[in-house]
């Protein structure tokens, strides 16, 4: 054993007498000619989907530029970040630029809206809260030594050195800075070109983020983007710094099934910048694709035909009609084929050009608003039905009782309701048809305010759908609501509740999802915009949506048919007689809504009446005439009968 061990020690003392005496010099030079780090490799994000398999957000290849900051000298450090800077500005390429300060007639102030950004930035420069901009640059300029460059340049400077040192500055020089994310192949080219003065500076191919041309559903798909501040302090365990993640919409709420995860590679380089070996450690993992319920050639139909149909109307002297959402729900599933808005905007020139985000932001149209989930509307007479079906059901009419119309309901001592004729005796039937506020006042009446909202809530009016995306669960008319706005609640609002008035106020999807729930003879499924999750590769089936019913509403087939008849005879000699002879029995109700300014009109439908498969819920703001509320839906039928 002894022998053993001391020839053992023998050979490792006769190895080091080589590497650090005989051949030191060889072993040295080899040593120092080479520089081995690990670089993170990118993250592919899944792609989103139609309900046909139609791209909606994929990914193409671009470029991006990275700093090696561990091969770039410290002293030209400034000088080849701006002409980076320089190059990618003069193609018009954006680069990352978070710095809260900007420079106006040579001087320097904090944007407004930045205050998180403004306290980082403040205590990274170890400066008090009450600094001003010019502080924060003064320090800047002597820490990254820039008293030599113009005001315009110390700004842009700062903003890349100060992003740099928020990642962890040189503490950690071999993590690669990315400068632009995403660059066209002019800068790409140039940026190349010129590689030997621009040490330390790659091109660097990327799978970017590329929305369809005209994308129909920007407001459910949503965009990716750099993290703020405040989303990197809640996300910094499992995201890095200049992470891209899903803002708004899908892109947003799905990101945790979206997000890929980058891998790792060991690059071997030269003194002089040459890579001599790469090798892959940890393979990268892709993201997961989202397949939507949402069919294109339906979006598409309801966008063009909002845009016609409110143009008309502006045109023909309704100056205050420019807006309007439709929601078309399949009645089997409650899956949401089509989310409309108008108006609405370009996902590729968003993402693309900053002077049209910011035109967007200004707009007093609200662009970017989805009307059609978060949009609240007095619902008028489209909640007539619900009324109806509540009454039925809780026995405070029956199918062949009347109640006649003089042109007034006057039950409550100095409150008068007006009708928009005088119907004499009509039935449940016929007063749906009529849409007369007289009878629908008077069983608001009868029912009370709390049995109202009960069936209002199974219906899904007043309450949040459960879709994926951000919903607003609208306003349901009664003392709750009036007291937490200050008022007081009167017994006559009942009657007013009752014909789509007083403070309810209800989102086009909850409408959709409403009539849906007619439409199948009252079971309400959660309304979904989302149809499954797969592996990126599309083999794999990762989360699926089955139908879940959420509420059952009660209500006997044959009061909810008498409903039904109702609806069918609004289209066959009411006020819908505009699909009286559609090529598809359809069942509807009109709404007129009084508000500042022309009237909202909406319209609610389901067909085929006898066997529905969609539901249709459409919004005009100011519409003023119904014919425009009732002409999308007949442009929604038509593409998806056709």
């Amino acid at each position: 054993m002894l022998l053993f061990i001391i020839t053992v020690f023998s050979c490792f003392i006769a190895r080091l007498v080589d590497w650090q005496v005989i051949n030191s010099e060889y072993y040295k030079e080899r040593a120092n000619s080479s520089n081995i780090y690990f670089v993170k490799t990118d993250p592919v994000r899944g792609e989103i989907f139609d309900c046909d398999g139609n791209r909606f957000a994929t990914n193409v290849e671009g470029y991006k530029v990275v700093l090696d900051r561990l091969l770039i000298k410290k002293e030209e450090e400034n000088n080849i970040i701006l002409s980076i800077i320089k190059i990618l500005e003069k193609f018009n390429c954006s680069w990352i630029d978070v710095m809260p300060i900007k420079l106006k007639n040579n001087e320097f102030y904090f944007e407004k809206d930045k205050e998180s950004q403004i306290k980082s930035l403040k205590a990274m420069l170890k400066l008090s809260e009450d600094s001003a901009a010019n502080d924060c640059m003064n320090e800047m300029i002597n820490r990254y030594n820039l008293s030599e460059f113009s005001k315009q340049d110390q700004r842009a400077i700062c903003s890349v050195r100060s992003n740099i040192d928020k990642n962890g500055g040189y503490v950690a020089r071999y993590i690669p800075y990315v400068l632009s994310e995403n660059i066209n192949k002019d800068a790409a080219m140039t940026i190349c070109e010129k590689s030997s003065v621009l040490k330390g500076v790659r091109v660097q191919t990327l799978l970017v983020r590329k929305y369809e041309d005209n994308c129909p559903a920007p407001h459910i798909v949503g965009y990716t983007g750099f993290m703020s501040s405040e989303e990197y302090e809640k996300k910094k365990d499992s995201y890095p710094m200049d992470a891209v993640i899903g803002k708004i919409g899908i892109e947003g709420v799905f990101e945790e099934f979206l997000r890929g995860f980058g891998g790792k590679r060991m690059v071997q380089m030269s003194r002089d910048g040459q890579i001599l070996n790469i090798s892959e450690k940890e393979p990268a993992r892709p993201g997961n694709n989202v397949h939507l319920t949402i069919s294109s050639k339906l979006q598409e139909a309801a966008n063009k035909s909002l845009a016609n149909n409110i143009q008309r109307m502006h045109n023909s002297g309704v100056s205050d009609c420019m807006s309007g959402s439709a929601v078309v729900l399949n009645v089997k599933d409650f899956s949401v084929l089509a989310a409309a808005t108008y108006p609405s905007y370009d996902l590729t020139k968003f993402m693309e050009d900053k002077a049209y985000r910011a035109e967007l932001v200004k707009d007093t149209k609200k662009p970017m608003l989805n009307r059609a989930f978060l949009g609240a509307y007095t619902p008028g007479s489209v909640y007539k039905p619900l009324i109806a079906s509540t009454a039925l059901h809780n026995g405070k009419i029956s199918a062949s009782e009347t109640i006649s119309c003089s042109g007034a309901f006057t039950h409550y001592v100095g409150y008068r309701l007006k009708c928009m004729h005088v119907h004499g005796a009509l039935s449940v039937v016929k007063a749906l048809a009529k849409s007369c506020n007289v009878f629908f006042a008077e069983l608001g009446r009868r029912l009370g305010i709390d049995l109202i909202a009960k069936y209002a809530k199974l219906f899904g009016l007043g309450v949040k759908t459960g879709v994926e995306l951000s919903e607003s669960s609208g306003i349901l008319a009664g003392p709750e609501h009036s007291e937490k706005v200050g008022g007081k609640w009167y017994e006559s609002g009942s009657s007013q509740a009752a014909i789509g008035q007083s403070d309810n106020m209800f989102t086009p999807l909850q409408l959709a999802t409403y009539v849906a729930t007619i439409a199948n003879g009252g079971n309400r499924f959660k309304t979904h915009v989302v149809k499954k999750v797969t592996d990126y590769t599309n083999t794999e089936i990762v989360k699926e949506n089955k139908p879940e019913l959420v509420e059952k509403v009660g209500i006997s087939e044959e009061n909810l048919n008498i409903v039904k008849q109702g609806m069918r005879e609004v289209v066959l000699s009411g006020t819908a007689r505009d699909f009286a002879g559609y090529k598809v029995a359809v069942a509807g109700k009109t709404g007129t809504a009084q508000n500042n300014g022309s009237d909202h009109v909406l319209f609610i439908c389901f067909a085929p009446f006898d066997d529905p498969q969609i539901a249709v819920a459409v919004v005009i703001e100011h519409g003023k005439s119904g014919s425009a509320s009732k002409g999308v839906a007949r442009d929604i039928l038509d593409a998806y009968f056709q």
